[in-house]
């Protein structure tokens, strides 16, 4: 499996507490003769630890994950073995603002692979994603969508988004024999559970 990657943002890390908090009035900013100033609603949220493990209960998956990063030609490398998915670990950590992103084969030579029944989730399953500092963050399935690799939409994947959001990526659609490859990516939009 092999996935096209350009990030078009990475959110930077925010405060030391366990989740989203609101935060004070900016710091410096003071309000107009005639104003009030007034608290920032923005959420902030914890630093975490690399993620190292994904569990989705509702098709059988609990996988530690291994960290990815760039292979050539601006392409994710996928995880090393089928039975285990894994981390881009240049981009966001899940449950920081952005999309984090956690791929995983559909199936090897030998069977099925850890993601072999991601198409299957409908929204509102949960994914359950564990850090480095033994902190859970739980994400709702939002939706499930089928792309052609040739036409991948990566600035809706892969763009910023404001609040901490998940990816799940694998191949799908049929088998190319002459490429060795799928011909689609199923990407599994998932936000945070508050």
């Amino acid at each position: 499996m092999f996935v096209p990657v350009c990030l078009a943002g990475v959110a930077g890390c925010g405060g030391d507490g366990t989740g989203p908090v609101t935060s004070g009035p900016v710091p410096g900013w003071s309000a107009a003769p005639g104003q009030v100033a007034q608290a920032s609603r923005q959420p902030v949220y914890a630093r975490r630890g690399d993620p190292v493990r994904v569990e989705i209960p509702s098709i059988g998956v609990s996988s530690t994950l291994e960290r990815l990063r760039m292979g050539q030609g601006g392409v994710l490398t996928p995880p090393r073995l089928p039975g285990r998915a894994g981390w881009f670990a240049d981009g966001v950590r899940p449950g920081q603002p952005g999309p984090a992103v956690i791929v995983g084969h559909v199936d090897s030579r030998t069977g099925p692979a850890v993601f072999t029944r991601l198409g299957e989730l409908r929204p509102g399953a949960v994914v359950t994603v564990r850090d480095s500092h033994g902190a859970r963050v739980a994400f709702k399935v939002e939706s499930v969508r089928a792309y052609p690799k040739v036409r991948f939409p990566t600035k809706e994947v892969y763009g910023a988004t404001p609040d901490p959001q998940l990816r799940l990526i694998t191949c799908g659609g049929g088998f190319d024999r002459a490429t060795r490859h799928y011909t689609t990516n199923v990407v599994v939009y998932a936000g945070l559970v508050h």
